[in-house]
């Protein structure tokens, strides 16, 4: 299994370089100045969202809004910390690979604008802050329960790409959808962790977990099938090799999958409100980006990535509605 060594980290870090410099690298290593990893962020902050709603419904005036908004907020930052530590790691287990695909040659480890010890500070200094705020957010309870699976698959996510995960036919795209999708089980425990199992909010958030977990294999086959030339010649493990010239078809399987888990939440949730802000919403823009995506045009995927980004901010929208909703 190929992976980073200190023999093969990069070296060529310049001689004249300021703290500035070094910081925006950093910010940049962690992609803080893109959206990507404000993906992280939508599953957990969507659980406690609806988790509140439920709870008021359930149990009125025994929780107030502020509280919900300010767990969610919590979420949001643990989730958004978290995510960059992951990024920090991906690229320094990807470094040889990313060198090789014209995307990410130019990202701070690849380039050499970075050292490996800079980068794992960075990553180990990001996971801890990550782990305190969710520590806090739970006021304790379940956080181990919290943070090693999602740290695990975190961990496992790039050598999915490896040519061992694919003899077995497991992809990274599945390490990710769960990485992903696992926060809501977070954002649930943020809300009713201390008033019921945790067996019990894994249950009554496992279908919005399915429906993340469908959604990144969705949003992530269509983007990364732009790096379908380079990814062929660094022998890149990725699902839409699988899927080989019926992508199209997988695409529009792997939606039908997000919206039925979706319903399967949304059903629990007793919302005329949701149905209509959240599944008519993704239905329609579904339909949208699969009739732009083209095979032939790997590129196109590109913009189906950025428009399920959108749907992801519009649905925090509809989340928080539905609490104040149920105020």
């Amino acid at each position: 299994m190929a992976k980073a060594s200190l023999d093969t980290l990069p070296r060529s870090v310049p001689q004249k370089r300021t703290a500035g410099d070094l910081a925006k690298d950093l910010f940049v290593l962690s992609r803080f100045n893109r959206y990507n990893p404000l993906l992280a962020t939508f599953s957990g902050v969507w659980a406690t969202l609806l988790a509140g709603a439920s709870k008021r419904i359930d149990h009125p005036g025994s929780i107030s809004t502020e509280y919900v908004f300010k767990q969610a907020l919590l979420v949001f930052v643990g989730g958004y910390i978290f995510c960059g530590a992951g990024m920090v790691w991906n690229d320094w287990i990807d470094l040889n690979i990313d060198k090789q695909v014209a995307r990410t040659k130019e990202r701070p480890l690849a380039a050499g604008r970075i050292t490996n010890t800079e980068a794992l500070i960075w990553m180990m200094a990001q996971y801890i802050a990550s782990w305190y705020l969710i520590a806090y957010t739970l006021d304790g309870h379940n956080v181990l329960e919290a943070m090693i699976p999602v740290t695990i698959s975190t961990i496992l996510y790039p050598f999915g790409k490896r040519s061992f995960f694919k003899t077995i036919y497991f992809y990274p795209q599945y390490f990710l959808g769960f990485t992903l999708g696992y926060p809501s089980v977070i954002g649930w425990l943020a809300i009713k962790g201390q008033d019921q199992s945790l067996q019990d909010n894994i249950m009554e958030s496992f279908a919005l977990g399915t429906t993340v977990f469908t959604w990144v294999l969705y949003l992530n086959t269509a983007y990364s099938y732009q790096d379908i030339e380079g990814d062929k010649k660094a022998n890149v493990n990725s699902v839409y090799f699988l899927a080989g010239s019926y992508i199209h078809y997988f695409l529009v399987f792997l939606a039908a999958l997000v919206l039925g888990a979706t319903s399967l939440q949304l059903k629990a949730q007793a919302s005329q409100w949701l149905w209509g802000s959240w599944l008519s919403v993704w239905g329609y823009s579904f339909a949208s980006q699969l009739s732009r995506f083209s095979a032939k045009d790997p590129s196109s995927g590109g913009t189906l990535h950025k428009e399920n980004f959108a749907l992801g901010v519009w649905t925090v929208f509809a989340c928080a509605v539905e609490l104040l909703l149920k105020s």
